[in-house]
């Protein structure tokens, strides 16, 4: 008989591996094929909160498990071109240094930079280090170290007839280095690459859109993932299962919370987690209790929610309770007298300054599938738009 997992049965924080990841068996398929084919290049795209990290983290894992070298570099902390110089350097020695004894060092060899390697107190692996002072080095000198990095990896993986897999988290960033010319010596940089695999993800949509459009440097040069929701049905039937592993009787709670919580797998999981709290000791769980946790949730984060909601301006914010009363439309003679919106020209322009600030969304930027509510615009997050409805839509007298 299967053993019920220790503790809480749902994981919200950091990558999400084994048991408590699910589904995504064609989308794993995908990332391990593109890590492990020479001069792949794979761009994965979706909205926030879907579980890209996780899933490509399980690729990454299951390339090494099978004998092959992959790995991950976060470069979302970095503030120079050379920081995310060092997080690839960092994340490859982890990794592959495990299993390639002399690794970093070929790699370390081949660059025209002073990096320092220091001894893994507890592998002993050499965990390399770009002199600090080229932080303060010409922009474009910096993309060139992370260029040299990424050529050198490319270099050493040639000589000894193998490919490497490298998943680089929040790549757009490269960005901040150079505007669109980072984003061009970035391609040029990759494209020469025939002894790695690459998988680029981010989170920040308007950017990877740019990139991939007819005039960005991404443009026909990079396979596509959609990364969509998990099928509803099957993540309903999970969180039921989960909970029944969990010694948890709960017919039908996932379906609630799935329609709670919405299509972002973070969110769903996260009211399933909190659900397994209120129930653990009772050992059976309802609906009510469902939405009793998406409550918890809302309440847990009111502070952070009141402090974003006095941010927005008053227009702003009466755009925010048309959209979570849900009316018919946002220009419509009734919805503007009601909400005090003034002219649809000043709504427009709120609706758009609210869907680039993240608060609102009207379709998801690759798939072009628009949102289906009334107002034709949606909450990012289910827990402010929660949040809205309990604590601000009785300021202009709605229940």
């Amino acid at each position: 008989m299967k053993k019920p997992p220790l503790g809480n049965p749902f994981r919200i924080h950091g990558v999400v591996t084994g048991e408590y990841f699910t589904d995504r068996d064609d989308e794993l398929k995908r990332l391990v094929r593109a890590l492990t084919e020479p001069g792949s290049k794979l761009l994965v795209y979706s909205p926030r909160r879907m579980g890209k990290t996780s899933a490509v983290m399980n690729a990454v894992d299951t390339v090494n498990e099978n004998g092959g070298y992959a790995f991950l570099a976060d470069l979302s902390t970095a503030s120079t071109a050379v920081d995310m110089g060092n997080r690839i350097l960092a994340a490859s020695s982890k990794i592959i240094g495990k299993k390639w004894k002399n690794f970093i060092t070929d790699v370390v060899s081949r660059l025209n930079v002073t990096v320092s390697l220091t001894p893994d107190p507890a592998t002993g692996i050499p965990l390399p280090s770009i002199d600090i002072n080229l932080r303060n080095d010409e922009i474009g000198k910096q993309r060139q170290t992370l260029s040299g990095i990424l050529d050198a990896i490319n270099a050493t993986a040639k000589e000894r007839k193998i490919t490497v897999g490298i998943a680089l988290d929040e790549f757009q960033e490269i960005h901040k280095f150079g505007g669109e010319t980072a984003e061009w010596d970035l391609r040029a940089s990759i494209q020469q690459h025939g002894n790695i695999g690459y998988v680029l993800f981010g989170s920040r949509e308007h950017l990877i859109q740019r990139m991939i459009d007819s005039k960005g440097a991404l443009y026909k040069m990079v396979d596509k993932l959609p990364f969509g929701a998990i099928n509803p049905r099957h993540m309903a039937a999970w969180i039921d299962n989960r909970m029944a592993e969990a010694g948890i009787k709960a017919q039908g709670v996932g379906d609630c919370i799935v329609h709670l919580a919405g299509a972002r797998t973070r969110d769903i999981v996260q009211v399933a987690r909190r659900c397994y709290d209120r129930t653990a000791v009772r050992g059976r769980a309802t609906i009510e209790d469902a939405e009793h946790a998406f409550e918890d949730i809302i309440a847990e984060e009111h502070d952070l929610l009141y402090e974003c909601w006095l941010s927005l301006t008053a227009h702003q914010q009466n755009i925010l309770r048309a959209v979570a009363a849900g009316e018919k439309g946002l220009t419509t003679r009734e919805t503007l007298a009601k909400f005090t919106l003034g002219s649809s020209g000043t709504v427009t322009n709120t609706v758009n300054s609210l869907i680039k600030s993240g608060h609102l969304i009207r379709q998801d930027p690759y798939t072009r599938r628009k949102v289906t509510t009334p107002t034709g615009y949606e909450f990012d997050s289910p827990f402010f738009k929660g949040w809205v409805i309990r604590h601000t839509l009785s300021d202009i007298g709605l229940p």
